[in-house]
This record gives C-alpha cells, structure tokens and sequence, in this order.
C-alpha cells in the first residue's frame, strides 16, 4: 500500500486538434498537448430539470512515444486518459481602481500516463430503418 496517490481517469471528447510538434521536431523533453470535454450536469429538483455542462481539462503528454501517438488526433476523438494531477502557479497583476496590485495565480493540468483511443459508444442511439426490430 501506497502513503499518497495521485491519480486521474479521463474519459470525453477532444475539444479541438492535438497540439504535437511534427516528426522531425520530437525530442526526450518534448510534449503534446490535448484538450479535453468532459460532459456532466446537475439536476434541478425543484423543477426536474437537467443543466448540462462541459468541464474542459488541458492534457499534458510528456515524452517521444505520448507526442508521436496524440499527433494526427483530431476534434471529437474519443479517448480515455490516465495520468497525475498538476498545480503550477504564476504571478501576474491585476489593475483594481486604476491601481495595480500583484496576484499568483493557480493552473490545474493533468500530466499523461497513458492514453486510449476509444470507439464511441452507440447507447441510446436506435440506428435501426423505421419501425424495424433488430
């Protein structure tokens, strides 16, 4: 048994193209980046009503083998990602009252362990002809 863990399951669409440097540009400290759209809700008792939401999460993938595998991945690619959560903080300035005030400021990133390609599932979906029984 392990003291601490830090771990993270993924599962959703991207929300836009891979971000990877091109064959010839891998290097041992090179990453890709990946978007992904995670889709969840809430439901409102009161008027039994679902509020739907997309909860974005920036995929870091370290390393030659992770960069070579996510290039070519493209918007709506279903994948399934595990990897350890990230803080990294930054300090910029915020202007209140024409004053500017000095501010750190936390990110949350997920750094890729490994990553699936996943077929979408087809739950829900009738793809049957009309009135058909299959």
């Amino acid at each position: 048994m392990t003291l601490f863990k830090n771990a993270v399951t993924l599962r959703g669409f991207l929300g836009r193209d891979a971000d990877a440097p091109t064959s010839d540009q891998i290097r041992h400290d090179s990453f890709a980046v990946l978007v992904l759209g995670i889709a969840s809700g809430t439901l409102m008792k009161r008027t039994c009503e679902w509020i739907p939401r997309t909860e974005w999460h920036r995929v870091i993938c370290p390393g030659p083998f992770l960069c070579g595998f996510t290039r070519g991945m493209e918007q709506g690619a279903y994948i399934e990602v595990t990897g350890e959560l990230h803080r990294s903080d930054y300090d910029r300035s915020i202007a209140v009252a024409g004053e500017r005030f000095p501010v750190t400021q936390s990110t949350y990133e997920v750094h890729a362990l490994t990553i699936r390609r996943l077929e979408v599932p087809s739950i829900g979906v009738d793809e049957s002809a009309e009135g058909e029984e299959t």
